[in-house]
């Protein structure tokens, strides 16, 4: 029987992350310090992932808005949380190295598991 794929979340979603520190509602946010966290965004972040939907205490689950959809995708090699990632062999994601950046690691995952990943 053929498989069939959809992204793990899509444009215009609400997903729940946790906030590795206090945001604050209509925020920008980004990669934070932990899988599935979030943290308010810098100046010029290369790590964004979306506007948190209300406040959060650090250590609260948030809902963040997102642009963009959200991947399960097969790591080829070891990817840390908040690296931007690009094709690689077979079909998968490897951290950033000669191509064009396609995705921005949410997880850290070890070679040959899945990571989460934002569509850049």
């Amino acid at each position: 029987m053929a498989k069939s794929y959809l992204p793990l979340f899509r444009p215009g979603d609400t997903v729940t992350f946790s906030a590795a520190a206090a945001v604050s509602a209509g925020q920008l946010v980004e990669v934070g310090t932990v899988d599935m966290s979030v943290v308010p965004a810098v100046a010029a972040s290369a790590k964004y992932v979306g506007v948190a939907g209300h406040d959060a205490a650090a250590g609260d689950k948030t809902t963040i808005e997102i642009g963009k959809p959200i991947h399960e995708l097969k790591a080829v090699g070891a990817i840390t949380r908040g690296s931007k990632l690009e094709a690689a062999a077979a079909g998968g994601v490897r951290t950033l190295a000669a191509g064009d950046a396609i995705f921005l690691a949410l997880t850290s995952a070890a070679d040959g598991t899945v990571v989460r990943a934002i569509q850049l």
